[in-house]
């Protein structure tokens, strides 16, 4: 027997929403849906898992949790990990140092170009 999809939504969405003091209304608009279409969603026993994905997006959770097939079936979740180094991280650290070197730069010339213009329109 399948489990009843909206209903578990609606189980999940009302813990979240206590917990966090926000409506399911709330909730609905945050996933990109009109809030009366939260209401119609819960009363759908076979629920689409896009519907299903866009909410957990929108709360931060991870449906293929209670739904399984979720996952292997359509390739849902939210826990997408990846891995890092610290060698990535030194490497984003030395980027940003570059890109900021280069702004300042930009903005160094420019400011140069303003001030020539000022003086071209003042002497």
């Amino acid at each position: 027997m399948q489990n009843h999809r909206g209903e578990i939504l609606r189980k999940k969405l009302d813990e979240y929403a206590k917990e966090h003091a926000v409506s399911i209304l709330a909730i609905a608009k945050k996933a990109s849906y009109h809030p009366s279409s939260a209401y119609r969603h819960f009363e759908k026993d076979d629920l689409s898992f896009d519907i299903i994905h866009k909410y957990g997006r929108a709360i931060g959770h991870d449906f293929s949790k209670e739904f399984p097939e979720m996952l292997t079936e359509y390739g849902f979740s939210l826990e997408e990990k990846e891995i890092y180094s610290s060698s990535d991280l030194a490497k984003c650290i030395k980027e940003k140092e570059l890109w900021q070197k280069k702004y300042i730069e930009l903005l160094e010339e420019h400011n140069k170009l303003l001030l020539g213009k000022l003086d071209q329109k003042n002497g």
